[in-house]
């Protein structure tokens, strides 16, 4: 038995070996079409999504995504031309296309025939991009919906100065009436700060963040902070803070937060 479980062990490294060797990638596709000239249309679709990806954590290779024939990727069908936005290895791959897939559905991979030295796999930076509950119909028929990503300092203590704050991150994403992205803003939702960057030391907390529509076009980000100590008289001990995001003419921004409900430390 012990002798059957190691040839079964040495038969599995040689077949990961061999994968390797042969050059087993996945290719991840942006869009397709069967002539050049429709393909060639669908790239005035990529610079909102492309910035989107960039704000959240996934940058890809320089000159991508790159059209190309299908045929001249081994693995792939041939009679296409394809946007291809980078081949990675197997176990790079899953995470990457369910990041894309949460803002252009219609990503799709495809498993290649590409050797390592000459693959460009997307770069994935920090936490994965989570879709939320929030999705707001428009009478102009788009769709602002809610993603969050998770940020974290890690700035250890020197010469007094620190910084080991968190943060979930809240991009606010337009779709048109056809699922393409138009755009996007972001505000920084749940708050755990505690940091000092040379004025002093700096501890609150923020929570229960929720957006809501208050007019055609307009919604309102609200959050909830407090100081994580007892301050000294008359500093501020909590607030709301309210972020406005407008949508208009098929964009979105945010502006800066405005607090209201503030509370401060009473004076004896």
């Amino acid at each position: 038995m012990r002798s059957c479980i190691i040839a079964l062990g040495l038969l599995t490294l040689l077949g990961s070996s061999r994968a390797g060797a042969a050059g087993n990638a996945v290719a991840i596709i942006w869009k397709g079409a069967k002539t050049q000239a429709d393909a060639e249309a669908q790239k005035n679709y990529w610079g909102d999504l492309g910035d989107v990806l960039e704000k959240t954590g996934l940058k890809l290779e320089d000159g991508y995504p790159k059209l190309v024939q299908s045929k001249t990727v081994p693995g792939l069908k041939p009679g296409f031309w394809v946007w291809l936005m980078g081949v990675c290895a197997p176990d790079k791959a899953p995470s990457i296309v369910e990041h894309i897939k949460l803002l252009s559905p219609e990503t799709y991979s495809r498993e290649v025939k590409v050797p390592a030295k000459k693959r460009s796999c997307p770069q994935k930076e920090g936490s994965a991009l989570e879709a939320r509950e929030e999705s707001f119909k428009l009478p102009s028929g788009e769709t602002l919906r809610a993603f969050t990503r998770e940020e974290s300092e890690a700035v250890e203590e020197h010469e007094g100065q620190w910084d080991r704050s968190s943060r979930t991150r809240y991009h606010f994403v337009l779709f048109g009436t056809d699922g393409e992205v138009l755009g996007s803003a972001d505000a920084v939702g749940e708050e755990n700060a505690d940091r000092n960057t040379g004025d002093g030391p700096l501890a609150y907390t923020c929570d229960t963040p929720k957006l809501e529509a208050s007019k055609d076009g307009t919604f309102l980000f609200t959050r909830t902070c407090g100081a994580a100590a007892g301050g000294e008289c008359g500093a501020l001990m909590s607030a709301d803070e309210v972020v406005t995001v407008k949508v208009n003419g098929g964009s979105v921004s945010a502006s800066e937060p405005k607090r209201q409900n503030e509370q401060f430390a009473e004076c004896d």
